[in-house]
């Protein structure tokens, strides 16, 4: 079996979000701030780690034009998975750096992990905001 160092491995956390209904072909700019934090989507503490925005990718629409957009970063940050899993965390996504405390989506850190070592978290809307996805750990 190989041994893998937990504290020095650092995760790749890509969080995805979309609305449950898309309503629009061409998609606004999205800009999220999204934070790990300490605690509980109830009961959010203190950041733990700033994430990468949240934004729809920019370019020339391919494939089908009635796919729905996708909200979404990626950022690696200085902790393993087990780290997260070790005491409650969670992912919250803002409105918009000018509405921070207001959030849009979050997700409890937990659940079994995948054979390959990868962590998938739910994220559910808040604030009426319609949205749900994904923050997946690598």
């Amino acid at each position: 079996m190989p041994f893998r160092t937990v504290l020095t491995i650092p995760s790749l956390l890509v969080v995805a979000l979309s609305l449950a209904s898309p309503a629009l072909a061409q998609p606004l700019p999205v800009d999220r701030p999204a934070e790990l934090r300490n605690g509980t989507c109830a009961s959010p503490g203190e950041v733990v780690a700033s994430l990468a925005n949240l934004v729809i990718t920019a370019g020339d629409l391919q494939g089908q034009m009635g796919a729905t957009p996708v909200e979404q970063s990626g950022t690696v940050v200085p902790f393993a998975i087990a780290d997260f899993l070790a005491a409650d965390h969670a992912v919250v996504v803002q409105q918009s750096a000018q509405e921070s405390a207001v959030p849009v989506a979050c997700g409890e850190i937990g659940g079994a992990l995948n054979p390959d070592g990868t962590l998938a978290v739910g994220m559910r809307g808040m604030s009426g905001s319609g949205l749900s996805g994904v923050a997946y750990f690598t």
